[in-house]
C-alpha cells in the first residue's frame, strides 16, 4: 500500500516539475515538485520489505509523510498570500482610470457622445461599444450606462483623495521644516541653526570626498603576482615554464600599471574638483564654529516682546489656502534701522512671531513665523504654515504678536 502511495506522490512531483519547467515557472513550482518527489520515494522505499526489514523502514515512510504535509502546508499559505496579493492588486487596478471594460465602456460613451439615450442612434451605438468590451445588459444598456458612470466617479474622487493625501504630506514636511527652530531661545536659536549648518556642510564634505576617492579608485586593475603563478607553472610544467609564466605576468603587469596611471590622469580633473570642494565646505564649517564662539560674547536686552513688536512693520502679507485647507502666511518684516539697546549698542530682533488667521472676527488658527538666522532686519521675507484651518476661495486677515522675541546685539 505504501509503494503505490510512495509512487503517486512521486509522480506527483514529476508532473510539477515538468509544468514548472516547460512553463518557464522555474521558482517555487519546480521546487515543490522536487520535494514531492523526495517524499513520494521515502514513501514508497520505506513502505517496500526487504531482507533485512521485513516490514519496511517507518521511519522513512513518516519522514516522507511529514514532508508532504509540510508541502501541502506551505502551498495553501503561498496560495493565501497570493489572493491577497492579487486582491491588491486588482484594487490598484481599480483605482485607475479604464482599468476596467466597464471604464473604458463608459468613457468611450462619452467621447463618442452617445451619452444622451432619448435618441435611438445612441442606444444603438453604446450596445455596440458594450459588446466590443464584451459586457452584458440585461436590465438594459442605460442601467450599464449608469453603472459605469457611478465606477467612474468612485475612481476619480479616489484620484483626488490621493492627489490630497499627497499634498498634505508635502505640507507637513514643510510645516516641520517652517517650525523646526520655533521653539528655541536667546543665544540657543542661532546656535542651533549654525551648528546645524556647520554639520551640513561637513557631510556635504565628506560626501565630496567620497566621490572624489572612488573616481581615483574606479577603473584600477589588480597586478597578478608574478612569483607566485611562476612558481606554480614551475611545479607543473617544469623550470621553462616557470621563468616564461612570471616574464608574461610582468609584461602584463606593465600594461596594467601603464593603463591605471592613463586612468589616474583621466580621473584627476573630476577628482581635484571634488576634494577642493571638500575642501571649501570643510573650512566653511570651521568659520561657523568660529562665528559661534564669537556669537556667545554678545550681548542681549531683557525688553519685553511686546516692547519690540513696536519696532516692527509689516507689509504685503498673503494668506494662502490651498486645497487641503492648509494657509501660508506670507508677509515682509522690517526693523527700525534706528534700534538699539543699552542706548548706544546696535541691535537687531530676533526670535518667533505668531499669525493669528482671522475669517473677520473668527480666529481660524495660526502660523508661526520663525525669524532667519541673524534676526530682522529691512524687508525680510518671512513664512509660516496653519494645517487644516482654511478654506480655499476665502479672504483671511492676519494680526501678528509675539511668541518669543528678544533684541540681541548686531
Amino acid at each position: 500500500m505504501m509503494i503505490y502511495i510512495g509512487m503517486g506522490i512521486l509522480l506527483i512531483g514529476t508532473v510539477m516539475v515538468a509544468m514548472g519547467w516547460t512553463s518557464g515557472v522555474k521558482g517555487r513550482t519546480i521546487g515543490t515538485g522536487v520535494l514531492l518527489i523526495v517524499c513520494g520515494a521515502c514513501i514508497g522505499i520505506g513502505g517496500a520489505p526487504s531482507r533485512d526489514m521485513p516490514n519496511g523502514s517507518p521511519f522513512m515512510v513518516a519522514l516522507g509523510f511529514v514532508g508532504t504535509v509540510a508541502v501541502i502546508a506551505l502551498a495553501l499559505v503561498n496560495r493565501k498570500k497570493n489572493a491577497v496579493v492579487n486582491q491588491e492588486a486588482a484594487q490598484k487596478r481599480a483605482e485607475v482610470i479604464g482599468a476596467t471594460m466597464l471604464d473604458r465602456f463608459f468613457v468611450e460613451c462619452v467621447l463618442s457622445e452617445c451619452d444622451d439615450f432619448s435618441k435611438p442612434k445612441n442606444v444603438q451605438r453604446a450596445q455596440l461599444l458594450a459588446d466590443k468590451y464584451k459586457l452584458s445588459y440585461p436590465n438594459g444598456i442605460e442601467e450599464l450606462y449608469r453603472r459605469g458612470l457611478e465606477g467612474h466617479q468612485a475612481v476619480s474622487r479616489r484620484f483626488v483623495l490621493n492627489d490630497l493625501e499627497k499634498k498634505r504630506a508635502e505640507e507637513r514636511k514643510q510645516f516641520d521644516e517652517l517650525n523646526r527652530y520655533s521653539d528655541l531661545t536667546g543665544k540657543d536659536k542661532r546656535i542651533a541653526m549654525l551648528s546645524d549648518r556647520a554639520k551640513e556642510l561637513r557631510q556635504k564634505a565628506r560626501n565630496q570626498k567620497e566621490y572624489a576617492d572612488m573616481l581615483m579608485r574606479s577603473g584600477q586593475q589588480k597586478e597578478m603576482d608574478w612569483a607566485t603563478w611562476g612558481g606554480a607553472a614551475s611545479g607543473i610544467a617544469g623550470f621553462g615554464a616557470g621563468v616564461s609564466t612570471a616574464i608574461d605576468i610582468q609584461m602584463k603587469n606593465a600594461q596594467i600599471r601603464a593603463e591605471n596611471e592613463k586612468r589616474m590622469r583621466d580621473a584627476m580633473p573630476g577628482y581635484m574638483f571634488f576634494s577642493n570642494n571638500a575642501s571649501g565646505n570643510l573650512s566653511n564649517a570651521d568659520a561657523i564654529m568660529k562665528e559661534i564662539e564669537n556669537f556667545k560674547l554678545k550681548l542681549i536686552s531683557d525688553e519685553p516682546a511686546a516692547k519690540l513688536m513696536e519696532q516692527l512693520t509689516f507689509q504685503s502679507t498673503d494668506v494662502l489656502v490651498s486645497e487641503t485647507g492648509a494657509a501660508m502666511v506670507c508677509t515682509t518684516a522690517s526693523l527700525n534701522p534706528d534700534f538699539m539697546i543699552f542706548d548706544d549698542v546696535p541691535a537687531v530682533v530676533d526670535g518667533t512671531i505668531i499669525a493669528k488667521i482671522y475669517d473677520g472676527e473668527r480666529l481660524c488658527g495660526t502660523a508661526q513665523l520663525v525669524l532667519p538666522l541673524y534676526g530682522l532686519g529691512r524687508n525680510v521675507p518671512l513664512r509660516g504654515i496653519c494645517i487644516d484651518c482654511c478654506e480655499p476661495g476665502k479672504a483671511y486677515t492676519v494680526r501678528f504678536v509675539p511668541k518669543h522675541l528678544w533684541a540681541m546685539e548686531r
